[in-house]
């Protein structure tokens, strides 16, 4: 959909298919990759002598944390003999959560996944992970056997060379970071944690949601997008309002993340412009969720003020 991440475009030149060779499927009203279009857009595809070969359906999505319906888009890849392919990289790991099940219905449909270990199963950078369900498919791919490549056989007969599952030959060996966290903590451990990380992603947006300075816009996983929204001096007519709080929240993430307190990020949700916060941090508590909040309150009046004397709401007003 609009809303997964760039690296489908690198992919797609990479591999020599170029960047007009993606369809980026328009999302519904709650963000999720529009099925009804997708499949609307492959048939079209399809009569125009294209040859479509991969869907990608997302696990969390960069901005909001929505997940796809996933059973959904695993059914069309199957009636059109697609590739079925999630980007998981943020999201994934929350399918452990039992409470969470319905949501990532679908996902044990996939052909391949893409989860990224340094995000939130809380490895140190960087981790990068792709699972497949039939392992063979990257051989196929990857595989090459020169005179000079002579590696000792286990007692089958065979051995494991990780340079025939992808383009990298030599490596280093960053999986193991990842076993020992996996060792360490195991499955009841990274539940406990994943649902503390939403919990804590929750109370942000409640407080966000409560505050007369703050608008609440969106909570799915682990991430919520709010802005600043002064209570008193903003333009009267509607579209000059929404073009000065876009400004505003801009100016003040950049002075937020200068600042050194907080760091939030950036999405663009309903064409507004938002503050994003994504708890993937097993250390962050409920202090800290509650300090964001007086923050961004603190520094956000004190840019609002700034930019009243600068004279950047009358120009807009004057517009």
């Amino acid at each position: 959909s609009k809303t997964t991440h760039t690296w489908v475009e690198k992919a797609a030149i990479l591999f020599g298919h170029g960047s007009k060779s993606i369809r980026w499927i328009p999302t519904d009203d709650e963000n999720k990759m529009d099925n009804k279009i997708l499949s609307q857009t492959i048939q079209q595809d399809l009569k125009d002598g294209y040859q479509p070969f991969m869907v990608v359906g997302t696990a969390g999505d960069v901005s909001t944390g929505v997940v796809d319906n996933l059973k959904e888009v695993a059914s069309i890849c199957k009636a059109n003999n697609l590739w079925f392919h999630i980007d998981g990289a943020y999201g994934a790991p929350a399918a452990i959560i039992p409470e969470l099940k319905a949501m990532f219905k679908g996902i044990e449909s996939a052909d391949s996944i893409a989860l990224d270990p340094h995000k939130w199963l809380y490895a140190p950078l960087e981790a990068g992970c792709t699972l497949v369900k039939n392992p063979k498919h990257l051989i196929d791919t990857y595989s090459s056997h020169p005179e000079y490549y002579n590696f000792s056989k286990d007692e089958e007969g065979q051995s494991l060379n990780f340079y025939e599952y992808g383009l990298q030959n030599s490596r280093g060996f960053r999986a193991l970071k990842v076993w020992m966290a996996l060792k360490q903590i195991g499955s009841d451990g990274y539940k406990k944690m994943i649902a503390e990380d939403i919990e804590l992603s929750e109370l942000l947006f409640e407080l966000a949601k409560n505050h007369p300075e703050l608008e609440a816009m969106t909570q799915n996983l682990s991430i919520t997008t709010f802005r600043y929204v002064p209570s008193k001096n903003l333009p009267w007519e509607n579209e000059k309002k929404e073009e000065y709080l876009d400004t505003l929240n801009e100016i003040l993430l950049d002075r937020l993340q200068q600042g050194g307190e907080v760091f939030l990020s950036n999405a663009i949700v309903k064409e507004h412009y938002c503050l994003r916060g994504c708890i993937v941090n097993f250390r962050t508590s409920k202090k800290d969720i509650e300090e964001i909040i007086d923050i961004v309150v603190k520094v956000g009046g004190k840019t609002h003020h700034e930019l009243q004397n600068e004279g950047q709401l009358n120009s807009i007003n004057s517009n």
